[in-house]
Protein backbone atom coordinates (compact mmCIF):
# COMPACT_ATOMS: atom_id res chain seq x y z
CA UNK A 1 0.00 0.00 0.00
CA UNK A 2 1.02 3.87 -1.03
CA UNK A 3 1.06 6.45 1.70
CA UNK A 4 1.76 9.84 0.94
CA UNK A 5 3.50 10.69 3.49
CA UNK A 6 4.11 14.32 2.64
CA UNK A 7 0.44 15.13 1.62
CA UNK A 8 -0.10 13.24 4.57
CA UNK A 9 1.65 15.55 6.75
CA UNK A 10 0.69 18.69 5.22
CA UNK A 11 -3.17 17.83 5.59
CA UNK A 12 -2.65 17.47 9.43
CA UNK A 13 -0.55 20.68 9.60
CA UNK A 14 -3.36 22.43 8.48
CA UNK A 15 -5.61 20.94 10.50
CA UNK A 16 -3.87 21.76 13.02
CA UNK A 17 -3.54 25.55 11.87
CA UNK A 18 -7.11 25.74 11.56
CA UNK A 19 -7.37 24.42 15.46
CA UNK A 20 -4.80 26.96 16.39
CA UNK A 21 -6.73 29.66 14.59
CA UNK A 22 -9.63 28.96 16.72
CA UNK A 23 -7.83 28.60 20.27
CA UNK A 24 -5.48 31.86 19.44
CA UNK A 25 -2.51 30.16 19.30
CA UNK A 26 0.37 32.69 17.45
CA UNK A 27 2.88 30.07 16.49
CA UNK A 28 5.54 32.56 16.35
CA UNK A 29 5.30 33.37 20.22
CA UNK A 30 8.21 30.85 21.26
CA UNK A 31 7.25 31.22 24.73
CA UNK A 32 3.30 30.39 24.40
CA UNK A 33 4.79 27.04 22.12
CA UNK A 34 6.51 25.89 25.12
CA UNK A 35 4.12 25.95 27.31
CA UNK A 36 1.57 24.20 24.90
CA UNK A 37 4.33 21.28 23.85
CA UNK A 38 4.43 21.02 28.22
CA UNK A 39 0.72 20.88 28.31
CA UNK A 40 0.39 17.94 25.42
CA UNK A 41 3.38 16.12 27.35
CA UNK A 42 1.50 16.43 30.26
CA UNK A 43 -1.74 15.27 29.00
CA UNK A 44 0.13 12.42 27.15
CA UNK A 45 1.84 11.44 30.37
CA UNK A 46 -1.47 11.68 32.26
CA UNK A 47 -3.19 8.78 29.80
CA UNK A 48 -4.19 11.31 27.56
CA UNK A 49 -7.45 9.47 26.72
CA UNK A 50 -10.51 11.05 28.92
CA UNK A 51 -13.06 12.82 27.04
CA UNK A 52 -13.97 16.49 27.36
CA UNK A 53 -17.12 17.23 28.40
CA UNK A 54 -19.30 17.76 25.48
CA UNK A 55 -20.73 21.43 26.11
CA UNK A 56 -17.36 22.31 26.77
CA UNK A 57 -16.05 24.06 23.36
CA UNK A 58 -12.54 25.36 24.67
CA UNK A 59 -11.60 21.65 26.10
CA UNK A 60 -12.59 19.90 23.27
CA UNK A 61 -10.34 21.87 20.97
CA UNK A 62 -8.00 21.64 23.10
CA UNK A 63 -8.05 17.33 22.54
CA UNK A 64 -8.20 17.97 18.80
CA UNK A 65 -5.20 19.53 18.94
CA UNK A 66 -3.12 16.59 21.41
CA UNK A 67 -4.39 14.42 18.76
CA UNK A 68 -3.37 16.17 16.21
CA UNK A 69 0.32 16.57 17.36
CA UNK A 70 0.28 12.73 18.66
CA UNK A 71 -0.97 12.11 14.47
CA UNK A 72 1.55 14.20 13.74
CA UNK A 73 4.31 12.53 15.69
CA UNK A 74 3.43 9.36 14.61
CA UNK A 75 3.18 10.01 10.35
CA UNK A 76 6.94 11.76 10.85
CA UNK A 77 7.82 8.26 12.89
CA UNK A 78 6.61 6.54 10.12
CA UNK A 79 7.70 8.73 7.17
CA UNK A 80 11.40 9.12 7.77
CA UNK A 81 12.97 11.39 4.99
CA UNK A 82 9.80 12.66 3.94
CA UNK A 83 10.71 15.18 1.16
CA UNK A 84 8.37 18.04 2.23
CA UNK A 85 9.42 20.97 3.75
CA UNK A 86 7.81 21.50 7.04
CA UNK A 87 5.80 24.46 7.57
CA UNK A 88 5.36 27.13 9.94
CA UNK A 89 3.04 25.02 12.27
CA UNK A 90 5.82 22.15 12.65
CA UNK A 91 8.92 23.96 13.03
CA UNK A 92 6.99 25.76 15.46
CA UNK A 93 5.92 22.39 17.45
CA UNK A 94 9.52 21.01 16.85
CA UNK A 95 11.09 24.06 18.25
CA UNK A 96 9.32 23.64 21.13
CA UNK A 97 9.69 20.08 21.92
CA UNK A 98 13.03 20.32 21.51
CA UNK A 99 13.23 23.17 23.91
CA UNK A 100 11.55 21.30 26.65
CA UNK A 101 13.16 18.22 26.23
CA UNK A 102 16.82 20.01 26.16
Amino acid sequence: MFIDYDRTLRQIEAELARVGVAMGIDWADESRMRALAKEVFDHWHAGGNAAPPRTDRRQISRHKLYGLVALLVVTMQSAPGAGDEPGPVRQALARAFSSIQA
